[in-house]
Parts: C-alpha cells; sequence; structure tokens
C-alpha cells in the first residue's frame, strides 16, 4: 500500500510540474508579443489568413478587414486614371486557429495588395461619345468632336445663312441622352420674324390688319433667303467607354455620314402583275415607281415578266433639310389631265392632246435634303406664256392575267425556231391525264381535233388574246363555254404530232403567235 501510495504522489507532483512549466511560457510568450497576442480555444478560428491572386499578403482579423483593405487597394490603383479600369484580381481568404501571432498592419496590407493589383491591369477603356443616327453607329473621343463632325456636315448643304450646329439633352428620353439641332446663327434677327409669317416682308403691325390689308402680296413682298435647316434623322449622343481601336477619328465619321448607299432594291415583274399591284406590294407610290424607272412613262405602261424595275432611291446615312425663300424665272408644265374609260383596260390609252411648255416667274418657299431639290411651294406666281396641259384618254379596267396551265411538268421545248421551223408555242412534259387549267377567263371557240394539234382547245380573252392547248387526251369544255382563270378544262395527252407525252401552250395577239413565257412563269 506505500508502494501505490506513493506513485500517486508522484503522479500528482509530475501533473502540476507540467502545469507549471505551461503558466511559464504562456507568460514567456505574452511578454514577448504583447498586447498583439491572439489566443483562443483549441480549434477555434481566430483569424485568417488573406491571398490576392494566390500571393499571401498577410493575417487578418476577420474577413471583413481582408475586402476593405482590397477595395481600398483597388480604388487607389484607379483613382490614377479618369477611364474605366478592368483588373483581373481574386481575394481569397483562409480561416485558421492562431495560438500567437500578430496580425498584420492594414496599410502594410493594402499596400501589397495594391502592388499585385498593379500587374493585374487587364485594360484601360477610353471615355467616348456613342452617336447614333438610325442604324448607324459610331463612336468619337468628346461631345465637341461630335458637334464638329456634325457642323462638318450642315456646312456641306448650307446654300445660304448662318447655321450652327448645337448639342442638348434630349428632354424626350428618361435617361441623360443628348441629341443635336441646328439654330439659326443670328438669333436676334430670326426672332423678330414672326414664324408664321416666315418669308414675308416684315411689316408694322398696325399695317398688318385683316380687314385693312386685304391686298395679295407680291413679288417684291417676300425677303429671299434662308428660313430654316434642321436634321430629318433622330440624333441621339450617349456617354460609353470602350477600347481605344473601337473610338472613330471625325474624318471616318465625317465621310460615313456623307457617303450615300449607292444599291439600289431592284424588283423583278412576275406573273400577272401590274404597276398597281407591285406599288401596293412593295410600299413604294406610283408616282415614285414611274420617277424612279425611265421605262415607265405613266400608269397605263405596259411592263413584261421578268422586266427589272428600281423601287428604292440612294439614301444617305444622316439627311439635313434646309428651307429658303427663292425668285425664279422658270419653264413650268400644266398638269396632266386624264378622262376615265370604263371599256377599257388600264393598258389602254390615247392623248387627245400634247402638252406645251409655259414660261412664269414665281417666288416659292423650296426645301433642299442634303442638297438636293426636294419640294417647291410656289407663294406667288406671275405667268408670263400659259402652259397648255396634256389632255389623256386612259382604260380604267384591270387586264387579265395569265397563268401556267399545268402544274409542276418540265419545259421540254420553248418559243421560237426549232428543227427548222418555228415553234410557235412552249411545250410541258407531263404524263398523260394531267389536268390542264385555263390560263386566262374567256369564252371557248374550239374544241376537238385539230390535224398535227390532235384534240385541242382555243380560247378566246376579252383583251383579244388567244390561248391554245394542244395535245390533249379528253376535252373537259365544248364550244360557246364560258370559262374563267383555273377552271379544269382538259387532260393532257400525246395525241397528234407528238414525240412524247406533253402539253403545247400557245398565245396569239391579234392572230400572231407570241413567246407565252412574256406573260406567264413556267
Amino acid at each position: 500500500m506505500a508502494a501505490n501510495h506513493k506513485k500517486k504522489i508522484s503522479g500528482k507532483t509530475s501533473s502540476l510540474s507540467f502545469g507549471y512549466l505551461c503558466g511559464l511560457w504562456v507568460f514567456f510568450i505574452s511578454m514577448l508579443f504583447g498586447p498583439n497576442l491572439e489566443l483562443g480555444d483549441w480549434g477555434e478560428v481566430n483569424s485568417y489568413k488573406v491571398y490576392v491572386n494566390d500571393i499571401y499578403v498577410g493575417v487578418a482579423e476577420d474577413e471583413q478587414t481582408a475586402n476593405h483593405c482590397f477595395q481600398t487597394a483597388k480604388e487607389a490603383l484607379t483613382s490614377q486614371t479618369d477611364e474605366v479600369t478592368f483588373i483581373s484580381a481574386e481575394l481569397t481568404v483562409e480561416g485558421q486557429h492562431m495560438i500567437a501571432g500578430t496580425m498584420t498592419d492594414e496599410a502594410e496590407m493594402t499596400a501589397s495588395m495594391e502592388t499585385i493589383l498593379s500587374d493585374c491591369v487587364v485594360e484601360t477603356l477610353e471615355r467616348a461619345y456613342m452617336l447614333k443616327i438610325n442604324g448607324y453607329m459610331a463612336a468619337l473621343s468628346s461631345v465637341s468632336e461630335v458637334q464638329e463632325v456634325l457642323q462638318e456636315f450642315v456646312d456641306t448643304y448650307n446654300l445660304g445663312g448662318d447655321f450652327e450646329v448645337s448639342i442638348q439633352f434630349d428632354d424626350s428620353r428618361a435617361f441623360a441622352v443628348l441629341t443635336a439641332v441646328i439654330d439659326q446663327g443670328d438669333e436676334e434677327e430670326s426672332g423678330s420674324v414672326d414664324r408664321n409669317l416666315a418669308g414675308y416682308t416684315v411689316l408694322e403691325d398696325e399695317l398688318f390688319d385683316e380687314e385693312t390689308y386685304a391686298e395679295e402680296l407680291g413679288m417684291d413682298d417676300y425677303d429671299l433667303g434662308a428660313l430654316e435647316m434642321y436634321f430629318v434623322d433622330r440624333i441621339e449622343i450617349a456617354e460609353c467607354y470602350l477600347e481605344p481601336e473601337e473610338i472613330s477619328t471625325a474624318e471616318e465619321v465625317l465621310a460615313d455620314l456623307l457617303n450615300e448607299d449607292l444599291e439600289n432594291e431592284i424588283y423583278t415583274v412576275q406573273s400577272g402583275d401590274t404597276l398597281g399591284q407591285i406599288a401596293l406590294t412593295t410600299g413604294v407610290p406610283m408616282e415614285d415607281l414611274i420617277e424612279l424607272n425611265d421605262a415607265l412613262e405613266s400608269e397605263s405602261t405596259i411592263i413584261r415578266v421578268d422586266q427589272e424595275l428600281i423601287i428604292t432611291v440612294p439614301t444617305s446615312t444622316l439627311t439635313v433639310a434646309y428651307v429658303a425663300t427663292e425668285f425664279r424665272a422658270e419653264e413650268y408644265d400644266a398638269d396632266t389631265i386624264y378622262i376615265d374609260n370604263d371599256d377599257w383596260y388600264t393598258t389602254e390609252s390615247e392623248t387627245l392632246q400634247n402638252p406645251s411648255t409655259g414660261y412664269r416667274e414665281i417666288v416659292a418657299n423650296v426645301t433642299y435634303l442634303n442638297g438636293e431639290e426636294e419640294d417647291k411651294d410656289v407663294l406667288v406666281e406671275d405667268v408670263l406664256m400659259e402652259a397648255v396641259p396634256k389632255i389623256v384618254e386612259r382604260g380604267t379596267q384591270v387586264p387579265p392575267t395569265y397563268i401556267k396551265p399545268v402544274y409542276g411538268g418540265t419545259l421540254s421545248s420553248g418559243f421560237g425556231s426549232r428543227w427548222g421551223t418555228t415553234h410557235k408555242g412552249v411545250d410541258w412534259a407531263v404524263p398523260v391525264g394531267t389536268t390542264v387549267y385555263a390560263s386566262s377567263g374567256g369564252t371557248v371557240t374550239r374544241a376537238g381535233w385539230s390535224s398535227s394539234y390532235g384534240y385541242c382547245i382555243y380560247i378566246q380573252h376579252p383583251d383579244g388574246k388567244e390561248t391554245r392547248y394542244a395535245h390533249l387526251s379528253k376535252l373537259l369544255v365544248s364550244v360557246g363555254d364560258t370559262v374563267v382563270q383555273g377552271q379544269s378544262i382538259a387532260l393532257s395527252g400525246n395525241t397528234g404530232n407528238s414525240t412524247g407525252p406533253h402539253l403545247h401552250f400557245e398565245i396569239r395577239v391579234n392572230g400572231v403567235a407570241v413567246n407565252p413565257l412574256l406573260y406567264v412563269s413556267s
């Protein structure tokens, strides 16, 4: 028992000695590190190792401190330029249990981070101003440069007067967007003229009274010169940040604005088309179609299948309108007088009176678009020689159209010379029994056997044309029948002088065979 008791005492003494040593060690450490000593329970996270792009920058007491230093470093770096700077950097923190040690000073950690970040700058974007006009966009380096470009553009078409481009906020937009307007340089002079009387000589108020001033204004009562100038297109200018190579020079943008799109849009005439239908389909007014195409003299001009018509005019990126009051001595033509004839087709017309050009002096408000005269509003005229109008009688009925008389098939023979003779129609190779349709409405004048044609059908149409269908196997109509366009009239075959199953189709004008493909599509 004595031995056992001694062992216990010895064990207790050993335990006390270990605790005493630990206390001395803690005291020593506390004296060495002072107030920066961090102690905690075993395993508890009480500090964070901080890394920027996996590079160690120190120890922080919490994640908030690390983030604060990181943001401060980035702000210090970006404050060195007025432009937008992109930095490729990642902050990571790693929790740890630190028994003893010091926290890194925040200023020291921030400086280390800034050094690392300075090597991680990806790019610096420059402030620019995006000029947007319809679908066109280009960036310039400053608002003043945008203004200079627009001013140079305006000066190109300024036919007289003093007009200046100004940049201002666009009140119609919810966000801060700029726009451009054109002001008359002499504000005092332009402001003294009532806009309702723009172009008139300014009269004393007491003289301009509707009851006493009843005489019409004459040539000498108008002031000649510039009235106004304005942008036709909507202009937007917005601040943005871009890479240097994405910013255009003033010369490049001006060249773009002055350049016209020289490609005209072309419409190819299809079977059954009329000018009126083309105008409706394309949205181009009839008068514009006629003006754009030299081959079209009037609405009654006959058009052909595959004929190409211009349906658009070259357009500019930016359009500026210039309006001025001008005096002119000029020749002029009277408006054409049309007399409608309901018994004629629209393809028929007759000139009843030839025109004669007149001569007059005028004062007019003339509108120019990019330097080209667009409109003229005559304010007063003095006719020296009266113009004689052209008088035209024209038809109002839409003429019949012609469709392909079979569906499918292969065009096996065209119109014209063939095997030493003239082939007076076109052939479509189709199986025997294929349905044949009336190409246009009319009256059947022949239905039966016709020597080399085999079984055939002739149809007379209201516009004077005749269609013929040959080598048929079965007839579905008789002489005297009235048919409509697209009605089944026969089945194709291989009768008469035929080298194989096909439909022979003709169109005749005044008894003379013409190429059917000029009137129908194959």
